[in-house]
């Protein structure tokens, strides 16, 4: 395989799991629609165009769900393209005149991508993939939190109010933790402990005491520095070839067999305390900025 093709699969591979963890992304789904084209998947980006002017009606950016009928027009003899086209316009007729343009941000696709100077694709860049990222975080916390609220673990007033937090979570650039539990821990750390005790009961994932490793002494690859720390993963030992793997979300399925994807190997997790675990992220930061300073 190609390094181009070698690109591409990978890149949608990476997009195709966001969805997984995210329906309905946006970015996701715009940079596949793209990808497909590259590869001549017609068929995936077919579906891939009829799910993004769905996003779109939904989130009611008009202009941008009227640039996609004329890349569905392609599809003629497809009855739910044709199917899409007419809910889109019909969407916009229905929408108020002034809203047609007010959502509209920058919805296109070109049909070749170039590789960037260190061999990746312009759509894989960090920025994307924090988006991308933060956003899969982001409902996979909110899930946590509704199940610590359905299990009576936490009062439903302080559930509420990290379900806010994370609701009004500000996405940038720059990768942050993104954690229920880091945020428990800050706003209320006298129900910290007590929290982690009943997640380690309910997911059978055991805590670590994460202090008395350096995450330095574990070399790996697959896990970019933007996913360790916006999901709260540290990988810190080996052990026959397999990683311990501290997390944060242990009720967080898709999370784990994502990580064991990426690292491409066998897994162990462990529950971190959070403040533990943000002390080591901000050292892994430190280090990440000091080595792009050389």
């Amino acid at each position: 395989m190609e390094k181009s093709e070698q690109k591409i699969s990978e890149a949608i591979e990476f997009f195709e799991t966001m969805l997984e963890s995210m329906p309905g992304d946006r970015t996701s789904l715009e940079c596949l629609v793209v990808a497909y084209e590259q590869i001549g998947a017609q068929d995936k980006r077919r579906e891939c165009l009829i799910e993004l002017a769905n996003t779109l009606i939904k989130e009611q950016a008009f202009a941008d769900a009227r640039g996609i009928i004329e890349e569905l027009k392609q599809f003629p003899d497809d009855d739910t393209a044709r199917a899409t086209i007419q809910l889109v316009r019909d969407a916009i007729e229905q929408a108020d005149p002034g809203d047609v343009g007010i959502n509209a941000s920058s919805t296109h696709f070109d049909n070749t991508l170039e590789l960037s100077s260190d061999g990746s694709f312009n759509f894989f860049d960090p920025a994307i993939e924090i988006h991308s990222c933060s956003r899969a975080t982001l409902s996979a916390e909110m899930d946590l939190v509704w199940a610590i609220r359905d299990k009576e673990i936490l009062p439903r007033e302080i559930c509420e109010k990290l379900i806010q937090t994370l609701t009004e979570f500000p996405l940038n650039e720059r990768p942050q933790l993104i954690s229920a539990l880091a945020l428990l821990d800050d706003q209320h750390p006298e129900w910290s402990d007590k929290v982690i005790e009943e997640l380690i009961k309910i997911s059978h994932v055991p805590a670590v005491p994460l202090e008395y490793y350096d995450w330095r002494n574990v070399m790996f690859t697959g896990l970019s520095s933007q996913y360790i720390i916006i999901r709260g993963v540290i990988p810190f030992a080996n052990m026959a070839n397999e990683y311990l793997v501290a997390i944060l979300n242990p009720l967080d399925k898709a999370l784990q067999q994502d990580v064991s994807k990426r690292l491409g190997s066998k897994c162990h997790f462990f529950l971190a305390h959070p403040r533990t675990c943000q002390q080591m992220l901000d050292s892994m930061l430190e280090a990440d900025i000091s080595a792009n300073a050389e």
